[in-house]
């Protein structure tokens, strides 16, 4: 595995998480609350940054920082909620670093995929698989619901 999508180590790749994670929290919000003509767009160029292992620290922060200002915009009121469901928090990536191997290979191939998918010209239906699958990283699903997420985004990749 490389060592983009590996437990985080140093400073870069612990900013690559948090990116990550708050690129799921952007993709969650738009589940209740409408998209603004920016947000695929901010997702896809998360994406792109976080999938390039050159990346360094500040430019992974200034782009989080991007994407925590869309999601405040997609869902305003969230922030300051005194009663927070927490649909449209950050996700945090160690979850992922300690699931269970087979649920943590099937989620990095989906995360893989989606690096793919954020590469190519966007279309509706890339921009809809992206934030459909951002939202299912954050998921404690099992392998066998994993196992049909994970090969339609791949497919997508290939198409």
């Amino acid at each position: 595995m490389s060592t983009l999508l590996s437990s985080p180590v140093t400073a870069a790749q612990q900013q690559r998480d948090l990116l990550l994670g708050a690129l799921v929290g952007l993709a969650r919000s738009t589940v209740n609350e409408p998209k603004t003509e920016d947000t695929d767009h901010v997702l896809a160029a998360g994406l792109r940054l976080a999938a390039k292992p050159e990346a360094d620290t500040t430019a992974l922060e200034r782009m989080r920082n991007i994407v925590e200002t869309e999601k405040h915009r997609v869902a305003p009121n969230c922030a300051n909620c005194t009663m927070r469901c927490g649909n449209t928090d950050n996700y945090d990536l160690a979850r992922l670093w300690n699931a269970p191997a087979e649920v943590r290979t099937l989620k990095l191939e989906l995360l893989a995929a989606l690096f793919a998918l954020a590469q190519r010209r966007s279309t509706e239906r890339i921009a809809d698989e992206i934030r459909n699958d951002l939202f299912v990283l954050a998921e404690d699903w099992d392998t066998t619901m994993l196992s049909s997420i994970v090969p339609r985004a791949q497919e997508l990749c290939r198409g």
